[in-house]
């Protein structure tokens, strides 16, 4: 069982690293120094845990030069966005060589939550690939806290949920309720749902939305994904005045 330690509002970073193919509203990359300021902005607001990946380009190498250890981090493995492009590795050998890199990137001897990073295909991917069973082998030699998926169907939810999952990443919003049994099932597991795309990619009204995932018990997290620092300041106001005891 994953340990509450995890706050409920989580900030993630995909615009920290990446500026192609989003669904989000097209935005110019910082630079290193920008970043290494937004970092430890958000630091200093009191946000002390961030989503990254190697699907969010240079999003980890920047995290590790400028968080401390204190942070908690969540990243991920599959997905690789390199030279404005996204290329896909499940096997096991491409699983560890991406372990290796998130720690050396991350700056980390042992990694909070990796998730298996699946969307489409994501069941399929669950069953017939290794990935899964080397993200365990990970857990069980130390390199990794926690697992997860973070994934597009109730189907491949249940699946992990069904195979020792530790943590599920799922979209969840006013417009996308599609995982509403799945979200039973792991409270009755205690396996902790953090939510993504909880904005709609920005649709949705921030205040509004927080206010009604953060109700729900059954939601552990919501990760944003904001270059504004005084947006996240809003939306940590919100998760403190939900949840002062978690945030």
């Amino acid at each position: 069982m994953m340990k509450c330690d995890w706050p409920c509002l989580v900030w993630g970073t995909v615009k920290l690293g990446r500026t192609t193919q989003l669904r989000t509203p097209v935005h110019t990359l910082p630079s290193d120094a920008e970043a290494e300021q937004l970092v430890r902005q958000m630091i200093a607001l009191g946000i002390h845990a961030f989503d990254t990946a190697p699907a969010y380009g240079c999003s980890e190498t920047r995290l590790g030069s400028a968080s401390d250890q204190q942070i908690s981090i969540s990243t991920k493995v599959g997905e690789i966005h390199e030279d404005g492009k996204s290329h896909f590795d499940f096997s096991a050998e491409g699983v560890k060589q991406s372990l290796a890199r998130s720690k050396e990137r991350l700056q980390r001897e042992q990694l909070d939550l990796v998730y298996l990073h699946a969307s489409d295909n994501d069941l399929e991917i669950l069953r017939h690939t290794d990935a899964w069973a080397t993200l365990r082998q990970a857990k069980e030699s130390g390199v990794i806290r926690h697992i997860g998926l973070s994934g597009k169907s109730p189907a491949a939810a249940k699946w992990a949920l069904d195979h020792h999952a530790d943590a599920l990443m799922v979209p969840w919003n006013q417009q996308d309720q599609s995982h509403t049994e799945l979200l039973d099932e792991a409270a009755a597991r205690e396996v902790r749902v953090f939510v993504k795309k909880g904005l709609n990619s920005g649709q949705l009204s921030a205040a509004a939305s927080l206010q009604w995932m953060l109700e729900d018990p059954r939601i552990h997290a919501v990760v944003v994904g904001s270059l504004k620092t005084e947006h996240m300041r809003e939306n940590l106001e919100v998760a403190k005045a939900i949840r002062p005891n978690q945030c």
